[in-house]
């Protein structure tokens, strides 16, 4: 951190400033590794870098975690061959929206060559529909 004009220390360091002792700097409680001024922490909880960003839409906790207990077995899991034909036409379509928006990002020129490098490898000898 840099001193500011006219101080002695910078941020991280004011409190051992003795013009400073007037305002008390505590640790972040979202990150300890920093401290801020005890009056202006709800302020700092809003623009904290370590704060929870939000998570997409499609983001679900530990979907790829396996089970807990291999006893376990969830009640969603069955049988594609179980299905109705209402449930496997959604089920169809939601795996062609999934593919679209896969092609779109993949083939988007503002995602770049790795990308593309990686559409290609993806692309089993022209048996992709793209």
């Amino acid at each position: 951190m840099v001193v500011a004009a006219g101080k002695r220390f910078c941020g991280e360091h004011a409190g051992a400033a003795e013009e400073e002792n007037a305002r008390k700097r505590i640790l972040c409680p979202l990150d300890p590794k920093h401290t801020v001024y005890e009056d202006q922490l709800s302020k700092h909880l809003k623009k904290c870098n370590s704060r929870e960003k939000p998570k997409p839409d499609f983001f679900i906790q530990d979907i790829n975690a396996g089970l807990k207990d291999e006893t376990e077995i969830p009640e969603q899991l069955v049988p594609i061959s179980s299905l109705s034909e209402e449930h496997l036409e959604n089920l169809i379509k939601k795996l062609q929206k999934a593919s679209e928006a896969l092609h779109d990002a993949l083939n988007d020129p503002k995602n770049g060559d790795s990308a593309t490098k990686h559409l290609k490898q993806q692309v089993c000898l022209g048996q992709s529909n793209y």
